[in-house]
């Protein structure tokens, strides 16, 4: 979940499933599709990697402007936009996801599962080193993955709840002992939370470590200064991928403001450029020796209400605001054709999004008549919270404000900083906010529990302090279920159950959107918002 929380986290009661099953081995092999997805999404999503048939060129600097500065480098104390998608090219975990949603075998070779799924046997691959030449084992996976699942503060610990104990087996074999069956297990210790480092931060203090970090990714930092104007990563020469990177370097430039990005992407002062405006998608096609890529996205942009304040507990108010916003034509005016209405909280590309969530269709009727019967049937005002450097934001905030004005709901927009917005609202200092929510990994587990699960699930709801125990107890139990029919109908309840309640109003599901220069090659993203840059080169 790509934003940032510090919240402590407590451990959930332990579910009581006990599930039989066979052992299983995988070779190096593809683990499973995070979700069913057509041939041309899947080729769209390897981008321009399987556009360009040409040999790849080594050298050169890649010019990557992007919104968010990195704050940190520790991948267990962040979840920060602008940290992960930096960290990442440094540190690696197990597995990772790959452009087509698939989940495979990274710094692990293969791995074994007990018939009760409560033992997982992971063997490394051989010949991995970190950037300083020291050989990677076991013990280095194991201290990692125990400092981030013990981390009362890590904003993703909660994933890493079921590992009851972890245990080295000479230099290359992991044992994972599970306190129960756990279906997202795979999924989660492949979230970049659970990246490996080396033990003991190879003998130096934690502060030193990140501020120099040594890891085993294609790329290295040396002197990290956060929320500098901009970073070079280097290439690693003993990355264990033979001729990866082939990039000598990587220049990240912060521009937080969008405009400013896409005249550097028109300038050719940047090679790639993040998160372009719907607005500007069209003149970006149209710019000499660029393309601007769309990749499918486990993202839905929400408006988020804060249900400590009376107002928002009430279900009828914010039953009342989610008839009141034409999504179609909020998505018509703001996405310039490039999202889709938003419906339930999952996004359709994700695993068991349920079609058939009940949506509370845009109805004038229906939102006066459901505010009626709250406790606050003349309306009120409030404040809806938007980080100011995003023009899609401003133009969502827009229209909300003038589709809730005929309810008498009268919305004042406050635009902030970056970093401002995501402290308030972070704080629940907020009345309604606008911001975006991405599953991660290849499971729906992460996106249900951040947003539903209240006490455990790492952002009190995505911050919205919902709490509905009947919705929590389905996402414990789908936690559990090995049964791909069984894990669809419990995720199937859980999106009616908040779609009925609307805690938050799902917008739209926006594609990932990039402009890239013609002479980047091996371009790709993930659906969770990740992009590995080791098989990117320059023409």
């Amino acid at each position: 979940m790509p934003t940032s929380d510090k919240n402590p986290l407590t451990r959930r009661d332990l579910l009581k499933y006990g599930i039989a099953g066979s052992a299983a081995t995988l070779l190096g092999s593809v683990v499973a599709p995070a979700a069913s997805a057509s041939p041309r999404s899947v080729l769209r999503a390897a981008g321009r990697a399987l556009a360009n048939t040409a040999a790849p060129k080594q050298g050169g600097t890649l010019r990557f402007a992007r919104s968010i500065a990195p704050t940190t480098l520790d991948p267990a104390n962040t979840i920060i936009a602008g940290d992960i998608y930096t960290l990442d090219k440094v540190f690696e975990p197990l597995f990772v996801t790959n452009p087509a949603g698939q989940l495979v075998p990274w710094l692990a070779s293969s791995y074994t599962v007990s018939p009760d799924h409560q033992t997982f046997t992971f063997t490394l691959r051989p010949g991995v080193k970190f950037s300083n030449g020291t050989p990677l084992t076991a013990e280095d996976v194991v201290f990692s993955i125990n400092r981030s699942r013990t981390n009362s503060a890590g904003p993703l610990s909660f994933l890493d709840f079921a590992i009851a104990s972890i245990k080295a087996q000479g230099d290359s074999t992991v044992v994972f002992k599970l306190s129960q069956p756990w279906a997202p297990f795979l999924s989660d210790i492949s979230v970049f939370a659970n990246a490996i480092i080396p033990a003991n931060f190879g003998g130096q203090s934690e502060k030193a470590f990140f501020n120099n970090p040594v890891g085993t990714g294609p790329f290295t930092v040396s002197g990290f200064t956060p929320d500098a104007s901009s970073l070079t990563l280097k290439r690693n020469p003993t990355y264990w991928r033979a001729g990866r990177p082939y990039l000598d370097s990587v220049e990240f430039l912060y521009v937080d403001n969008d405009n400013q990005r896409v005249l550097q992407a028109q300038g050719g002062e940047a090679d790639i450029i993040d998160t372009v405006p719907p607005a500007d998608v069209t003149s970006l096609k149209n710019s000499s020796g660029l393309s601007v890529e769309l990749f499918p996205a486990w993202q839905v942009d929400l408006l988020v209400m804060n249900e400590k304040l009376p107002q928002f507990a009430d279900r009828h108010v914010r039953r009342a605001i989610t008839y009141a916003i034409d999504r179609p034509a909020l998505v018509h005016a703001a996405s310039f054709g490039t999202a889709a209405p938003g419906g339930s909280f999952f996004p359709p590309s994700l695993q068991y999004y349920s079609a058939s969530t009940p949506v509370l269709a845009y109805s004038l009727a229906q939102a006066k008549a459901e505010l009626a019967q709250s406790k606050f049937p003349k309306g009120f005002s409030t404040r809806l919270l938007i980080d100011g450097g995003v023009q899609k934001w401003n133009t969502f905030a827009q229209i909300i404000k003038a589709q809730l004005q005929p309810i008498g709901i009268n919305v004042d927009i406050t635009p902030l900083d970056h970093s401002a917005f995501e402290a308030t609202f972070q704080k629940l200092d907020y009345e309604m906010f606008i911001d975006y929510a991405i599953n991660d990994i290849s499971d729906p587990d992460e996106m249900a529990s951040f947003e539903v699960d209240v006490k455990n699930g790492g952002s009190q709801s995505y911050w919205s302090n919902y709490d509905d125990p009947t919705a929590i107890a389905l996402v414990h139990q789908a936690e559990g279920e090995y049964d791909s029919s069984k894990r669809a109908s419990l995720y199937a309840q859980i999106q009616k159950i908040v779609a009925e309640d609307a805690p938050f109003v799902a917008l739209d599901y926006p594609p990932y959107i990039y402009a890239v220069s013609n002479r980047v090659n091996g371009f790709a993203v993930n659906p969770g918002g990740a992009y590995r840059l080791e098989n990117v080169w320059l023409s």
